[in-house]
């Protein structure tokens, strides 16, 4: 099973609903794919969505806030929240366990390190804090989107990359 879940505002507008949205027209959800909008803070979408679930990949959609021109493939996710910790005596950065990328377009994508310290990063570190204690098997990707590219297009370069790779046919 594959989740794919993207942030959603409150109006529905911004870049990584629309991608997802876009998603679900290229590969329709199925009893192998599903497809949720966290609105809101992580937290109730993580118990509901991720703990106690077993998936064999998980992608997430952020849209990133600065001027970015490529999809981000984010790598590590870090401990903080703000000002704060999101789980004490828990490492300060974790690497997301990514599935194999063999094929990857640098004209498209760009890998990064560095999630920022918002709900992006949040659930990427509680995802990834889970899959290393409850689901080692379970691979997880993140894309940071620029806001300012069509949704179309970048739904369509994540397709291309995912079937690339042999993550979805």
């Amino acid at each position: 099973m594959i989740l794919i879940y993207a942030f959603s505002n409150q109006w529905g507008t911004n870049v990584s609903h629309r991608v997802l949205l876009e998603l679900q027209k290229i590969i329709p959800a199925s009893d192998l794919l599903s497809y949720q909008l966290i609105r809101f803070h992580p937290q109730n979408f993580f118990k509901k969505y991720i703990k106690n679930n077993h998936y064999s990949l998980i992608i997430g959609l952020g849209d990133y806030f600065g001027n970015i021109e490529k999809i981000r493939i984010e790598t590590t996710a870090h401990n903080v929240y703000g000002q704060n910790t999101i789980s004490a005596f828990s490492p300060i950065s974790l690497e997301l366990s990514l599935p194999i990328l063999d094929y990857v377009d640098s004209n498209l994508f760009t890998i990064s390190e560095h999630m920022g310290t918002y709900n992006c990063n949040w659930i990427a570190y509680q995802t990834q804090l889970y899959i290393s204690q409850y689901s080692p098997q379970t691979k997880q990707l993140f894309f940071h989107l620029p806001k300012k590219q069509p949704a179309p297009i970048l739904a369509q370069n994540i397709v291309k990359l995912l079937q690339n790779n042999n993550l979805v046919q």
